[in-house]
């Protein structure tokens, strides 16, 4: 009888662990995601690429912001309004558009998000950036494996 107490002890343990694992799984699956567009100043696309890798993308990730990736295209296409020279996108993914805005708000509100980009782009001879194009996106279906770490 002890034998089958235990073992019902271990396997109601084990039962809620599994529960608690899954839900904390299920909290990091991105909810929501972001497919930024940049046009930067002529010439000046490897720069802003350069400030994402070495600066910015760190940042975000430090308020919990996934950076699912960051890219160059290979082409223009002018019907997009994308020329490849001076085009620079990344997609970044949240649990939600709640959380998006909160996590936002305290990268930009970061003191080195300030130094880094807040003051170079106030700077006319430093900008890097001529505009930015933000797309809201939600995972469709069952074909979404991109997952957040935080």
């Amino acid at each position: 009888m002890r034998k089958w107490k235990i073992t019902a002890l271990l396997s109601l343990a084990l039962g809620v662990a599994g529960v608690v694992w899954g839900f904390a799984q299920e909290k990091k699956a991105a909810g929501f995601f972001e497919l930024r567009v940049y046009t930067a100043e002529p010439g000046k696309r490897d720069a802003l690429a350069a400030r994402f890798a070495d600066r910015t993308a760190a940042i975000f990730a430090r308020h919990g912001i996934t950076n699912v990736g960051y890219c160059i295209p290979v082409e223009s296409d002018p019907e997009l309004g994308i020329s490849a020279e001076n085009t620079f996108i990344y997609i970044r993914g949240y649990p939600s558009k709640e959380e998006r805005d909160k996590r936002l708000k305290a990268a930009h509100d970061d003191p080195e998000f300030k130094e880094v980009v807040t003051k170079q782009e106030a700077d006319p001879a430093a900008k890097l950036v001529v505009k930015a194009h933000n797309i809201d996106m939600a995972p469709n279906g069952n074909h979404t494996t991109i997952t957040l770490s935080k």
